[in-house]
């Protein structure tokens, strides 16, 4: 008896003093992380109304460029694309010579969806040095969504995306070969996409 006694007074010792400090018994404090909270709004980078404009010239040229019905950037350095399914891209530009046979060849072949949803906004990311976040969705079949910023994708590729804007070499060798294949994308689309 005596000996179970000390035990359950020693294990009651050491469980008051966890998580407390001795001096006002308030919980201890968290243990601190390495991930960096956002910069105050004053220090985020910002698109200019010139690099604005160019985005919007830019944007009709990514992959799938003829289903895309919004390219936009919002809170001054985020940008927003949403490519649209045929039906939906007939009623907003009934102009379109295209047909759904067409629309559906075009996502089908040669993995265009994965292309759309990973290789764009690293390429927007790269060809806009302000631009910090970009989110995609892509309708057809699935609702297919992305939202990825600089931070984590330079993390994710390992290299610093506003100096290969500049570096060609450094492009093309260190991401283009590197990580647009299928077999990078299939990885990228995992870790990264959502399907509905």
């Amino acid at each position: 008896m005596k000996r179970s006694s000390i035990l359950v007074l020693s294990l009651g010792i050491v469980l008051s003093g966890c998580g407390t400090t001795q001096e006002n018994n308030t919980p201890a404090p968290a243990a601190t992380t390495t991930t960096s909270a956002p910069a105050p709004v004053s220090e985020q980078k910002t698109m200019s109304a010139e690099e604005v404009s160019r985005f919007k010239e830019y944007a009709p040229n990514l992959k799938g460029g003829p289903f895309i019905t919004e390219a936009e950037i919002v809170n001054q350095n985020e940008a927003v694309i949403t490519y649209v399914d045929f039906a939906t891209l007939k009623k907003a530009k009934p102009e379109t010579g295209m047909t759904e046979a067409d629309a559906k060849n075009y996502w089908e072949s040669g993995d265009a969806i994965n292309k759309a949803l990973m290789e764009e906004p690293i390429r927007l990311l790269k060809e806009f040095p302000e631009l910090q976040k970009v989110k995609v969705t892509l309708n057809h079949g699935k609702k297919y969504t992305t939202e990825v910023d600089r931070a984590t994708i330079e993390d994710y590729l390992k290299v610093n995306l506003a100096e290969t804007k500049t570096d060609k070499d450094k492009w093309r060798n260190e991401i283009v070969n590197k990580f647009f294949t299928k077999e990078e994308r299939a990885k990228y689309i995992e870790k990264f996409v959502k399907a509905e």
